[in-house]
């Protein structure tokens, strides 16, 4: 049976494949924007950090708040607010083609605020809308979506966008934000359908918040290979933050500037995510450390060579193949946290995660410009890549998370919320 055939998925599913859609070529194509109107590579990882450092602020009490209310109405409450934000947004563009960056890194920031109570609680919900014998197949087609919506978005924007660029870069960006404004209007109407989906605790109203969060820290420290996990995720995505902004160095110099060019660079790496989301759902993957190990390792060596690829068609093969190896890390211990953390403590366990992967990229982003200027465009690609093979290392050199198993599930598990 598929995780489809269930309702409340379904409509979650639905809901965040539309949101994707939007999200993809938006953030795409507002870097190049940030591009366009300041001039700066620097700037560029700048704004990129503004972007970012909400959740790095946000992402603790995020997870608190999705383990007291109804994640429910916290993922519809968010997709609201951004459809609402990047609406001001568009009368900003829609005046100028040229926005000030007061109002690009502000737009920035605040999406990103909003967002950053989405994560935890949609990451919190599908562990209560399928039974946990189907976790990794719900997780594998997420994250194939994930992949897929844009795939589809960032060829549109290659073929279709680049063209209407082309003719007025006003309309251009102002027909970007307005189509991931209704992805998020999208995602809402899908959203509401879900019901109620509150955190499985008994003490839920007899604890402060602020008591929550220590308990959350509290349980983390107890786990060690949660800790292990934590301390790889932030390596690497300390790495993996300065991509874009190396990506656009890359672009100029060696392939003529074109914001097609990016969209394809990104579609080549969803379509690998793609077919390897879809090939890990269909295996039985049970050393979720090694694994995620080898998958971190794999990328990591793609993106070094990728420093040496001057050629479009070879660049986009390294990025195929990064993507391929992605999945096989991402999607097996993301299944294990949810299998083997409480419910009453998911939301907590999941900011944090979200803390020490998105919430550590404003550094990276902010040196994003400085390592392009300070080490080179090549060096750049093989700053990160190394960067990547040291985080996977971590987790080698550790008996314990090697170790690390993926749960026997039973089919008869726990029933899922119903419709």
């Amino acid at each position: 049976m598929s995780p489809l055939s269930i309702k409340p998925f379904r409509n979650l599913w639905l809901g965040q494949a539309i949101s994707q859609m939007g999200d993809s070529f938006y953030y795409v194509i507002f870097a190049f924007m940030v591009q366009r109107v300041t001039g700066s590579s620097a700037m560029v990882g700048f704004t990129s950090a503004v972007e970012t450092l909400p959740y790095l602020l946000f992402s603790a009490y995020a997870g608190v708040m999705a383990d007291r209310m109804d994640r429910r109405k916290i993922m519809l409450l968010s997709d609201l607010l951004s459809a609402g934000l990047l609406i001001l947004f568009a009368c900003v563009v829609f005046r100028s083609a040229n926005p000030p960056v007061w109002a690009l890194m502000t737009t920035a920031g605040l999406l990103s605020t909003v967002r950053a109570f989405f994560i935890p609680a949609k990451s919190a919900a599908i562990p209560a809308l399928v039974p946990e014998d189907m976790l990794l197949k719900a997780n594998s087609l997420s994250a194939a979506t994930q992949s897929f919506m844009p795939l589809i978005s960032l060829t549109l924007s290659a073929l279709v966008l680049s063209a209407l660029y082309a003719i007025s870069a006003r309309w251009f960006f102002l027909t970007a934000v307005l189509l991931n404004t209704l992805s998020f209007v999208g995602s809402a109407i899908f959203v509401a359908k879900l019901p109620a989906i509150l955190p499985d605790r008994d003490e839920l109203h007899e604890k402060h918040p602020m008591q929550d969060m220590r308990d959350g820290l509290a349980y983390v420290r107890g786990r060690h290979e949660l800790w292990m996990l934590l301390a790889m995720q932030l390596v690497l995505n300390l790495m993996i933050s300065p991509f874009f902004v190396v990506y656009l160095a890359a672009n100029k110099r060696w392939f003529g500037d074109l914001p097609s060019n990016l969209a394809w660079f990104e579609a080549a790496f969803f379509a690998g995510m793609v077919i390897s989301s879809f090939l890990v759902g269909r295996m039985t993957i049970k050393r979720v450390g090694l694994s995620y190990i080898v998958g971190v390792a794999g990328v990591g060596v793609c993106v070094a060579v990728m420093g040496f690829t001057p050629d479009f068609r070879l660049f986009l093969l390294w990025n195929l193949l990064a993507g391929l190896l992605m999945p096989f890390g991402s999607i097996p211990v993301n299944t294990y946290m949810q299998m083997t953390v409480p419910d009453g403590y998911r939301g907590r366990v999941n900011s944090a995660w979200a803390t020490a992967g998105i919430g550590v990229q404003p550094i990276g982003m902010a040196l994003g410009g400085l390592l392009v200027e300070g080490v080179g465009l090549v060096g750049g690609f093989i700053t990160m890549g190394a960067g990547m093979c040291a985080a996977s290392t971590i987790g080698l050199l550790d008996r314990r998370f090697r170790a690390m198993t993926l749960p026997e599930t039973d089919a008869a598990g726990a029933e899922p919320v119903p419709a």
